[in-house]
């Protein structure tokens, strides 16, 4: 394969039928009503008698948000955000696993440490939140002459192009907009594939092209978004002008399905590896919660006070001025009535107010909320919804979002082994193009803590009561209260636990008496 040829339609027809979708997802992902509004008065994604029979909320008008009663609720966006904070509530963790003997772990470690280090971890969590909205997520090893590692970078799945093999990815071809200026637009291409030796490679290339045509391929030199490939140390990496080698086996790219499968697209020979959006299936939920609220903005408004008055009853402005009142204008309502109906007391002063059925709107709000969290895979607890307000333990938490968690454990089937393999040829990619790193190119594994924390009150009492009932020893309270602590600190803090409490070390339990040992001699009655 190369580089797409010039002139061709993009993004790629092969993607006609699932960008939209992509876009549908972003709109409701970054609060695009706009957007939202035209598609749906469109019918995208509508078919047959549904699209004349079935209405949306926000595809009443093009721009609904001109409507004053409208207003849009940000639930989308809350529940991929969430899903992010809830897969990554505590740090996952990569440590390198030494696969022969005499292999420099330490100094692996050290490089995968700057490789997978606060940045890559505010890039898992940005990844995890997109991959939430759009189902997946590309992670990819890159390099340059301005850093001193190889480093993690992640691309959209709308700005991606993917061939799977067997469910796996085998090459993608990434596009994104550099400049845009009337009706000419340039993109920067880049294709990963692997040679014929089964070594990664990436291609790069400038077009100049049109909204939906890729264009002309063009210098590096004609644009600056590609001044970083015309340096000399990257220029000296270059074959054919515009491949760069990872000089390592394997393609320097992952893909990060969110959840799979993917009811939407389970039978199309590239959405069936996509994943599943967690928006998936709750469009219309989402469309009638915003209709729920613009619902109740209206009551609201309909519900401020009027007094409906005659018109002889308003000062008179003047000629040609009409009549008006100084005091809350506002609330007055002119009718047409008669001087002499002033006396009567019907007419005289009318008062108008609407109810506003708050309890109603909530009620209904809150069951459209709960609905819309269950379908995309989520407990309400996780939202702040709960049924009273007592507090709670930490168990009772876990089973409160049993259904969270679930869905937590699912992405991770997904994450843990993505997050493996592209950390593993990072590393081995470091160990290759930075030399005097002292990397080596070893496996690497990462763990996913359970993600729910322990009440330390909770803890403290149960290692009370596994000490007063001789249940459990040091080393296992220990391990209770830090259950992220290695081998290591545990062993040293069970040492400073018995010297802290003379507590000694231990006997054999086959020696326990001989000569003494294991006796407390301050016992011992003297002579």
């Amino acid at each position: 394969m190369a580089l797409p040829d010039n002139g061709i339609a993009w993004p790629p027809k092969e993607l006609d039928h699932i960008l939209p979708k992509f876009r549908e997802y972003s709109s409701w992902y970054s609060n695009d009503i706009s957007t939202l509004g035209a598609m749906y008065a469109k019918g995208v994604n509508q078919r047959g008698i549904l699209a004349k029979i079935r209405t949306w909320f926000l595809g009443n008008k093009e721009t609904p948000q001109a409507d004053t009663n409208t207003i849009h609720v940000s639930l989308a966006q809350e529940i991929c955000r969430t899903a992010a904070n809830l897969l990554y509530s505590e740090p996952s963790k990569a440590v390198v696993v030494p696969a022969t003997e005499g292999a420099n772990v330490d100094k692996a470690q050290e490089r995968l440490d700057l490789i997978a280090g606060p940045g890559f971890e505010q890039l898992c969590i940005s990844a995890a939140e997109i991959s939430a909205a759009l189902g997946g997520v590309y992670k990819r090893a890159t390099w340059d002459a301005t850093r001193e590692h190889v480093f993690i970078t992640k691309v959209d799945a709308d700005m991606a192009f993917p061939e799977f093999q067997w469910g796996k990815l085998k090459a993608v071809t990434f596009w994104r907009t550099v400049e845009a200026a009337g009706q000419t637009v340039w993109r920067h291409v880049e294709r990963h594939e692997l040679d014929a030796a089964g070594v990664g490679v990436v291609m790069h290339g400038i077009y100049r092209g049109t909204l939906d045509n890729l264009g002309q391929q063009m210098g590096f030199d004609d644009h600056k978004s590609m001044e970083w490939l015309t340096t000399p140390a990257m220029v000296e990496q270059l074959t054919d002008g515009n491949t760069l080698s990872t000089l390592t086996e394997g393609l320097d790219v992952v893909y990060v399905p969110n959840i799979l499968p993917s009811a939407l697209w389970r039978n199309d020979p590239v959405g069936a590896n996509l994943g599943r959006s967690d928006l998936e299936g709750i469009e219309q939920q989402l469309d009638a919660l915003d209709e729920l609220y613009s619902s109740w903005l209206r009551d609201i408004r309909l519900g401020k006070g009027r007094l409906i008055v005659g018109e002889s009853m308003l000062r008179d402005l003047g000629a040609g001025m009409g009549a008006g009142f100084d005091l809350d204008r506002a609330i007055f309502t002119p009718v047409k009535a008669a001087p002499s109906s002033a006396n009567s007391e019907k007419m005289a002063i009318e008062n108008v107010q609407f109810d506003i059925r708050t309890e109603d709107f909530l009620k209904a709000i809150d069951h459209f909320r709960r609905i819309i969290l269950a379908a995309a895979g989520y407990s309400p607890g996780t939202f702040g919804l709960q049924d009273d307000g007592a507090a709670i333990t930490a168990t009772e938490v876990a089973a409160r979002q049993a259904l969270s968690y679930s869905t937590r454990k699912r992405k991770i089937l997904s994450v843990k082994p993505a997050d493996e393999e592209i950390l593993s040829k990072a590393l081995a990619m470091d160990a290759i193009l930075y030399p005097a790193g002292g990397a080596e190119p070893l496996e690497v594994s990462v763990e996913f803590p359970d993600g729910v924390q322990d009440d330390p009150k909770a803890v403290a009492e149960q290692n009370q009561l596994d000490y007063n009932s001789q249940s459990a020893s040091i080393e296992e309270r220990v391990r209770k209260r830090n259950p992220d602590w290695d081998d290591t600190l545990v062993e040293e803090e069970v040492a400073r636990i018995r010297e802290d409490f003379n507590l000694g070390a231990l006997t054999d339990p086959t020696e326990f008496g001989v000569d003494g040992a294991g006796l407390d001699r301050s016992l011992t009655p003297t002579e």
